[in-house]
């Protein structure tokens, strides 16, 4: 190569790659709009003992609900530095995480499994992937993820939770039977839903579990924990 010409952009800084979050980014700022529509249903479930997310989800469908541009570029690099080749979301919504998450399995040349329980936006992640150009390396399982992930093979080296929030414990011992040593856990909203979480978070800060964990403040709250296997 010329020593006067730049070395090929890879991972985040690939042009598809990038080119495809800043849209999805910008086309995101519309959940403002969504959220406001959907505040008086909000405050009416608040009213009757619902979370938040029950009283909003008929309005979510048009939602992105998506990570930040830091988080995201922090999990590309926490997967990419663990080496981690399998990679799974539970919660994918139209597609930002997992571009992020697909991203480093092209880097350690894995795979990314991501799950979405609505087909229009399961089928809208597989086009932003495509657009993207990380088809190769990755998929959208559609459906409910307690069955579209059941068939996995392990070793699962990172795990992402951001679906439905009392179905991070069940998603999670689904998985663990398949996680490798060391395997990586993130859990999104542990601030915002700290009440629905808080049986999440003791069971992954457990000193008697299986987990090391620790809560980062980022966004609406990150859970970060390193899978130690079963005791002996």
């Amino acid at each position: 190569m010329p020593f006067d010409m730049p070395p090929p952009a890879h991972g985040l800084n690939a042009p598809q790659v990038s080119a495809t979050l800043a849209r999805l980014h910008q086309e995101a700022r519309q959940d403002r709009n969504v959220l406001l529509r959907a505040l008086p249903a909000i405050l009416t479930g608040y009213l009757k003992g619902r979370s938040t997310f029950e009283s909003a989800e008929p309005y979510l469908k048009d939602a992105y609900i998506p990570v930040s541009p830091d988080f995201g570029r922090l999990m590309y690099l926490a997967a990419l530095s663990s080496r981690a080749r399998n990679i799974v979301e539970f919660g994918s919504s139209f597609g930002i995480s997992a571009i992020y998450l697909a991203a480093a399995a092209r880097e350690t040349g894995g795979q990314f499994i991501g799950t979405e329980k609505d087909t229009r936006k399961a089928q809208i992640a597989l086009r932003n992937l495509e657009e993207a150009g990380l088809s190769r390396w990755s998929d959208i399982r559609e459906g409910d993820a307690r069955e579209s992930l059941a068939p996995l093979q392990g070793p699962i080296d990172f795990v992402f939770l951001d679906g439905w929030k009392d179905l991070y414990i069940p998603i999670l011992k689904l998985l663990e039977p398949k996680l490798s040593p060391g395997a990586t856990i993130m859990a999104d909203n542990i601030f915002s839903f700290r009440k629905t979480l808080k049986p999440f978070v003791d069971y992954v800060s457990d000193p008697a579990g299986h987990y090391e964990t620790t809560t980062l403040n980022i966004g609406s709250g990150v859970s970060w924990s390193v899978w130690r296997g079963e005791k002996c």
